[in-house]
């Protein structure tokens, strides 16, 4: 119910830099958070990598710096849950005693006066012998490169192996895409289930709440070269019940395409709470759509269109530059609306019209969501 790993994006720029979303991976077993092994090995493609990252007395995984880069700095101080985000952690060096200072034959040497002056001199010294260590949810490039991902999904998984509580996995999905790719985003709640809170609960009971005609829609997009990125205010604890929903979606035999699911990062009750009581999720969207947008080359608009419910979602996606007519809302009744439009339509509708509104990309190849299973 606590446990449970995000997915991550990573673009690749012409000049081989790379950048990645942050890594959310949390551990719930108060086992693994008490262990004093806090080391998180990574296995990428079920190959271990040499990139590790460390666990935190929350159970969220992090990484360590001695510094952080502009880029680390920049996405540190975007999003989205207050969690470790910009910390910094001092190394405590041991003060030398009154003894030791008094054993310094250099000190004892000088007068009254300039044994106060040393002292203080002494202590801006130590002072400036602590070495900062810097969490962060973000890798460095060099160690994105070290996970040597595949263009498109990879499999991610994060163990911790500890005496006392064994070996604990985490499993996501990693994407490798290139700085050229056209994103379309979908909300989970409402706009792929039919309802934000039905669709949470009926598909337990075995019961499809999904709007009709929506995983035709996406695979057609998908196949003229666009990119999918899901994107949900449930918390990260419900990582895994909902990429099992996502991808056991199956419509006139069509799946929904491959694509990051990226979630609330903080505990089930605050994400619920955002989300339905509140009526507040565009107050996680925008960060989390914010970060994303940060991979890309400066100046770069990746987002072409967005698929969402509520007028929320509208007003997350034109702040992140989603032309007004590329956003798609969609109501309890499987009705769409196209801003900038006053006539209602639907997904299939949509389908049979694609020509008119996504353009075939250049790389029109879909990935195949099956061999990714």
């Amino acid at each position: 119910m606590f446990s449970g790993a995000m997915d991550i994006l990573v673009i690749e720029s012409p000049n081989e830099i790379f950048k990645s979303s942050a890594f959310h991976v949390r551990f719930g077993s108060l086992k693994v958070i008490k262990s004093k092994e806090q080391e998180i090995e990574i296995y990428v493609n079920s190959k271990k990598k040499n990139v590790t990252m460390k666990l935190s007395s929350s159970g969220d995984a992090y990484f360590q710096y001695d510094e952080l880069d502009p880029y680390m700095i920049k996405q540190q101080n975007n999003y989205s849950s207050n969690i470790l985000r910009g910390k910094k952690e001092d190394e405590k060096c041991k003060n030398k005693s009154e003894e030791d200072i008094k054993n310094n034959n250099e000190i004892n040497n000088k007068d009254e006066k300039e044994k106060i002056k040393d002292k203080e001199e002494l202590k801006k010294s130590d002072f400036n012998l602590f070495k900062k260590k810097y969490k962060s949810f973000f890798p460095s490039s060099n160690q994105l490169k070290q996970l040597d991902l595949k263009q498109g999904r990879n499999d991610i998984c994060f163990v911790s192996k500890t005496a006392s509580s064994g070996i604990q996995t985490l499993k996501a999905s990693i994407y490798l895409w290139p700085s050229t790719s056209k994103i379309v985003i979908s909300d989970v709640d409402g706009t792929i289930t039919r309802s934000d809170v039905l669709g949470q609960v009926l598909p337990f009971l075995g019961k499809d709440w999904s709007h009709e005609g929506v995983t035709e829609l996406f695979t057609g997009i998908a196949k003229r070269g666009y990119k999918m990125v899901y994107l949900t205010a449930r918390a990260i604890g419900q990582s895994s019940t909902t990429k099992n929903y996502l991808d056991s979606l199956i419509q006139e035999k069509k799946s929904l395409p491959p694509g990051p699911l990226f979630m609330s990062p903080d505990g089930i009750f605050t994400s619920f709470k955002r989300e339905v009581i509140e009526r507040k999720p565009h107050l996680l969207k925008i960060p989390l759509l914010t970060e994303l947008k940060n991979l890309f080359p400066e100046g770069a608009t990746p987002f072409f269109a967005g698929f969402g419910n509520r007028e929320t979602d509208g007003i997350a996606y034109r702040y992140l530059e989603v032309p007004l007519n590329n956003i798609f809302i969609i109501d309890t009744s499987s009705k769409v609306l196209r801003l900038g439009e006053t006539k209602k339509t639907t997904y299939k509708i949509i389908s049979s019209n694609l020509d008119g509104i996504f353009p075939i990309e250049e790389n029109s190849e879909i990935e195949d969501n099956k061999e990714d299973k």
